[in-house]
Protein backbone atom coordinates (compact mmCIF):
# COMPACT_ATOMS: atom_id res chain seq x y z
CA UNK A 1 0.00 0.00 0.00
CA UNK A 2 1.21 3.50 -1.29
CA UNK A 3 1.39 6.22 1.89
CA UNK A 4 -1.59 8.07 -0.87
CA UNK A 5 -3.53 4.95 -0.48
CA UNK A 6 -3.02 4.58 3.08
CA UNK A 7 -4.10 8.24 3.94
CA UNK A 8 -7.34 7.57 1.79
CA UNK A 9 -8.25 4.80 3.90
CA UNK A 10 -7.75 6.57 6.72
CA UNK A 11 -9.73 9.55 5.92
CA UNK A 12 -12.74 7.73 4.44
CA UNK A 13 -12.87 5.34 8.25
CA UNK A 14 -12.70 8.88 10.08
CA UNK A 15 -15.64 10.16 7.77
CA UNK A 16 -17.45 7.19 8.12
CA UNK A 17 -16.92 7.52 11.94
CA UNK A 18 -17.87 11.38 11.97
CA UNK A 19 -19.45 12.82 9.27
CA UNK A 20 -19.00 16.50 10.48
CA UNK A 21 -14.59 16.28 11.09
CA UNK A 22 -12.45 18.06 9.24
CA UNK A 23 -9.24 16.39 8.31
CA UNK A 24 -6.21 18.13 7.94
CA UNK A 25 -3.06 16.06 6.46
CA UNK A 26 0.65 16.82 6.61
CA UNK A 27 2.83 14.85 4.66
CA UNK A 28 6.47 14.37 6.29
CA UNK A 29 8.03 12.02 4.06
CA UNK A 30 6.87 9.10 1.64
CA UNK A 31 6.25 7.02 4.23
CA UNK A 32 5.58 9.42 6.91
CA UNK A 33 2.53 11.51 7.71
CA UNK A 34 -0.06 13.26 10.08
CA UNK A 35 -3.56 12.90 9.97
CA UNK A 36 -5.42 15.86 12.19
CA UNK A 37 -9.21 14.99 12.77
CA UNK A 38 -10.93 17.99 14.16
CA UNK A 39 -14.45 16.57 15.16
CA UNK A 40 -16.84 16.63 17.89
CA UNK A 41 -15.89 15.24 21.12
CA UNK A 42 -18.88 12.49 21.22
CA UNK A 43 -16.93 11.24 18.15
CA UNK A 44 -13.26 11.20 19.12
CA UNK A 45 -13.16 7.69 20.51
CA UNK A 46 -15.18 5.78 17.43
CA UNK A 47 -12.46 7.61 15.20
CA UNK A 48 -9.34 6.06 17.67
CA UNK A 49 -11.27 2.67 17.43
CA UNK A 50 -11.62 2.72 13.63
CA UNK A 51 -8.13 3.94 12.74
CA UNK A 52 -6.14 2.02 15.70
CA UNK A 53 -5.21 -0.74 14.39
CA UNK A 54 -4.44 0.07 11.03
CA UNK A 55 -2.24 2.36 11.59
CA UNK A 56 -0.15 -0.24 13.67
CA UNK A 57 -0.78 -2.40 10.50
CA UNK A 58 0.70 -0.34 8.24
CA UNK A 59 3.81 0.65 10.59
CA UNK A 60 4.58 -3.13 11.20
CA UNK A 61 3.88 -4.12 7.87
CA UNK A 62 4.10 -1.65 5.34
CA UNK A 63 6.45 0.80 7.08
CA UNK A 64 4.68 3.35 7.09
CA UNK A 65 4.32 5.82 10.21
CA UNK A 66 0.95 7.73 9.69
CA UNK A 67 -0.49 9.41 13.41
CA UNK A 68 -3.92 10.40 13.32
CA UNK A 69 -4.53 13.12 16.44
CA UNK A 70 -7.96 13.76 17.19
CA UNK A 71 -8.85 17.55 18.21
CA UNK A 72 -11.94 18.68 19.80
CA UNK A 73 -13.49 20.72 16.80
CA UNK A 74 -15.01 23.33 19.17
CA UNK A 75 -11.88 24.76 21.01
CA UNK A 76 -9.20 23.63 18.24
CA UNK A 77 -10.19 25.22 15.16
CA UNK A 78 -8.59 23.29 11.82
CA UNK A 79 -6.23 25.18 10.30
CA UNK A 80 -6.76 26.77 6.59
CA UNK A 81 -5.20 24.68 4.01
Amino acid sequence: MTLDEAIAELTNRISAASPSSVVRITRVSGEEATIRAYAPTTDENAIKDTTLDLTIQLLTSEGLDIQVLVYDIATSLPPEE
